[in-house]
């Protein structure tokens, strides 16, 4: 004969842990995670908006390393470049300027701005807030190439100006031998966290400007997907891209200080795509799973 007293503490902790494990599998508890890093057989491609592609930049005093903004040193110029591929070779086919103004923490979002000294973006260029996406694309081994293109031109007196520029000996003193700076907006991987799995945070760059080199600094950004598998009962695949920093790279030429005294950029740098794809796979355990196992 069955000992009903032995049998019911058995079922009872069954069933206590049943509903735990449906507990757990709701609140998304049980994770597994995957991450995959694909080199591109075809066109990397992302639509970016202004909240993904948030950076501040500005030149720095080479005595007390402060950013500042004054058009009477410096000018600078953004623009998105798009390009395609005619006779094998890549042909700008149009250039949108893209309008600047001073930063402030709100550029950046509110899960964000506990990052950032109000003081210090002040003293910084942001993009203009603009209600459209970019379409960054391929590279120069594709068919398109779309990118930000950032140059920084040293302040000459002309007739197109509205102001005068300060004394050549004071340009010269920020920029024969100063510093370019730039904070962008990216952000870490947090899979742990079922409805935020990324962990806001920043990347400060910078690099030298002299008027003897023209350097040419590339930034490059990657797709970064993640897959989550939301179904309780059976596969349900929901995929988030985003736009992350990947890498810098940098290149310079010397030339003759005539160019700088002319008016042209001391540095160019470009925001463009790599062509890694990194995919990081989040799946839970579903109820039906746990059906399977009684």
């Amino acid at each position: 004969k069955l000992n009903s007293a032995g049998v019911m503490p058995v079922i009872f902790a069954s069933i206590i842990l049943f509903i735990y494990q449906i507990i757990r599998t709701i609140k998304r508890s049980e994770l597994k995670v995957y991450d995959t890093k694909i080199y591109a057989q075809e066109m990397p491609s992302i639509e970016v908006d202004i909240d993904q592609l948030y950076f501040a930049f500005a030149l720095e005093d080479p005595l007390t390393s402060n950013r500042f903004i004054d058009e009477r040193i410096y000018i600078p110029k953004v623009a998105f470049i798009d390009k395609v591929k005619k006779n094998n070779e890549l042909v700008t086919v149009n250039t949108t300027s893209l309008p600047l103004e001073r930063c402030n923490v709100k550029n950046f979002g509110k899960n964000y701005q506990h990052l950032f000294v109000e003081d210090e973006l002040n003293s910084s260029y942001c993009l203009k807030d603009f209600n459209y996406t970019l379409t960054f694309a391929g590279g120069y081994k594709y068919e398109r190439f779309t990118y930000i293109r950032l140059r920084i031109y040293p302040c000459v007196n002309s007739t197109s100006n509205n102001f005068s520029c300060r004394p050549q000996e004071d340009i010269d003193h920020y920029l024969k031998s100063g510093y370019f700076s730039i904070v962008i907006k990216d952000f870490g991987l947090n899979p742990s966290n079922y409805s935020f799995p990324v962990l806001p945070t920043y990347q400060d760059l910078y690099t030298t400007i002299d008027k003897q080199i023209y350097r040419n600094y590339i930034l490059n950004f990657g797709v970064t997907e993640i897959r989550t598998d939301t179904g309780l009962f059976e596969e349900d695949i929901k995929v988030d891209r985003y736009f992350q920093y990947r890498k810098d790279i940098q290149t310079f030429t010397f030339r003759d200080e005539a160019d700088y005294y002319a008016g042209k950029s001391v540095i160019l740098v470009q925001i463009r795509l790599d062509d890694t794809l990194y995919i990081q796979t989040r799946s839970y355990t579903r109820i039906s799973e746990i059906f399977s196992r009684i």
